[in-house]
C-alpha cells in the first residue's frame, strides 16, 4: 500500500487549507481552553514539547505519554465535529479512494479482527463498532456471516447517515450515552486520540461488553518509527483531531484501569518508511546528520524499504497501534 493510494497529494492538501482554517475558527476562543492531567495516568507532572498551529503539546514526565494541554473544552470539541470543514472534505476523499481503502485498509482489518476473536476464543454474537464512520468496515465483516449481529456507532448525523445507506443497523449516540450490555466485540478504529477524556470512553466500553468479552482498539503510536522520527513534522500529529498520543505501555495501563487486561499489542503498519520517506525528499526532514536514515530511505530505498517497514512492524515499532484487551 502507497500513501497516495489513500491519500492523494492534491486532495489532502486541500484539506489541509480547510483545516487552517477551522483552526482560525477555534483559535478564536483559546483563552477558554482548558487544563488536563495525563489522558493516560493521570499525573499532573508534565514537559512542554512543541507548539504546532496554536495547539501545546506536552509529555507525561510519569508514562510519556503525548497530549494537547490546554485543550479545547468538550463542547467546543463537539462544535468542531459538526461544523469543521476539513471533516466534511474527508467525503470526498474517501469517495475518491473508497474501493483502495476497502482492499487495502478495511477488508484486511475484518481478517484480523477475526482472526483475533478465533484465536482467543470469544463467541461472536454482537459487534459493536464505536466511530463507525461512513460504515464501511460493518458492511464487510456483516459479510463474513460471523456475527449474529453488527452495530455501527456514530453519532455524527451526517456520518450516520451514510451507515444506514448501507443497511447497516445504527445508534447515533456516543457509547457513553447508550445502555447496552452483553456486547461480545468492541471495534474502535483511530478514535481514542481524537477524545477530549479517554477514560470515560473506555470505562463506557467496559460496561458494555459481556464477561471476557473483547476490545479492539487502533490509534497511533506515539513511539512508532514515523512519529518518533518527525515529531512535529508530521502530518499525524495536528489539533484539535488529534489530542492524544499513547504507545503501548501507556495505553496498556489505562486500560487496566478502566476494567480491562490487555492480552495482545500489534503493530501493523505500512507507511512508516514511506512517510519519513516523503518528508526526506521535500526538504522539510534533514537528515544530513542521520546517516543511516539516508541510507535505508534514500540510497537503498527499493532495496531495502520494504524489508525495513516489515521489520518496524515485525518489532512493535510501527506507529499504526493495535491493542487487544479483555474485560476482566
Amino acid at each position: 500500500m502507497k500513501e497516495e493510494e489513500i491519500r492523494p497529494d492534491d486532495l489532502i492538501r486541500e484539506n489541509q487549507q480547510l483545516l487552517a482554517d477551522d483552526i482560525q475558527q477555534m483559535m478564536k476562543h483559546r483563552n477558554e481552553f482548558v487544563n488536563i492531567h495525563c489522558p493516560a495516568c493521570e499525573s499532573k507532572n508534565h514537559q512542554f514539547m512543541f507548539e504546532k498551529t496554536g495547539f501545546i503539546f506536552v509529555s507525561c514526565r510519569n508514562c510519556e505519554t503525548h497530549f494537547i494541554n490546554p485543550r479545547p473544552t468538550l463542547s467546543m470539541l463537539t462544535e468542531f465535529y459538526e461544523s469543521s470543514k476539513c471533516l466534511k472534505h474527508w467525503k470526498k476523499i474517501f469517495s475518491s479512494t473508497e474501493d483502495a481503502r476497502k482492499n487495502e485498509i478495511f477488508i484486511p482489518r475484518v481478517d484480523r479482527v477475526i482472526e483475533l476473536c478465533r484465536k482467543h476464543n470469544i463467541l461472536t454474537g454482537v459487534l459493536l463498532d464505536i466511530g463507525a464512520g461512513f460504515g464501511t468496515f460493518c458492511e464487510e465483516i456483516k459479510k463474513k456471516n460471523i456475527f449474529s449481529k453488527v452495530i455501527a456507532v456514530e453519532p455524527s448525523k451526517d456520518l450516520a447517515e451514510s451507515c444506514r445507506r448501507r443497511g447497516l443497523e445504527v445508534i447515533e449516540k456516543p457509547i457513553e450515552d447508550i445502555d447496552l450490555d452483553k456486547v461480545n466485540v468492541i471495534t474502535s478504529f483511530e478514535l481514542i486520540e481524537h477524545l477530549f477524556w479517554p477514560k470515560d470512553f473506555l470505562s463506557a466500553c467496559a460496561k458494555a461488553l459481556s464477561k471476557d468479552g473483547l476490545l479492539i482498539l487502533t490509534t497511533p503510536n506515539i513511539k512508532g518509527f514515523d512519529l518518533l522520527a518527525l515529531g512535529k513534522l508530521s502530518n499525524n500529529i495536528a489539533g484539535p483531531n488529534h489530542l492524544n498520543y499513547f504507545h503501548p505501555q501507556s495505553l496498556s495501563k489505562l486500560l487496566q484501569n478502566c476494567g480491562f487486561n490487555v492480552i495482545e499489542v500489534l503493530t501493523p503498519g505500512k507507511l512508516d518508511a514511506e512517510l519519513v520517506r516523503k518528508k526526506i525528499l521535500s526538504m522539510e526532514f534533514d537528515v544530513s546528520n542521520q546517516p543511516f536514515l539516508k541510507h535505508i530511505l534514500i540510497d537503498q530505498w527499493n532495496e531495502a524499504g520494504g524489508a525495513f517497514q516489515r521489520f518496524l512492524a515485525d518489532n512493535v515499532l510501527s506507529s499504526h497501534l493495535w491493542i487487544v484487551a479483555k474485560k476482566k
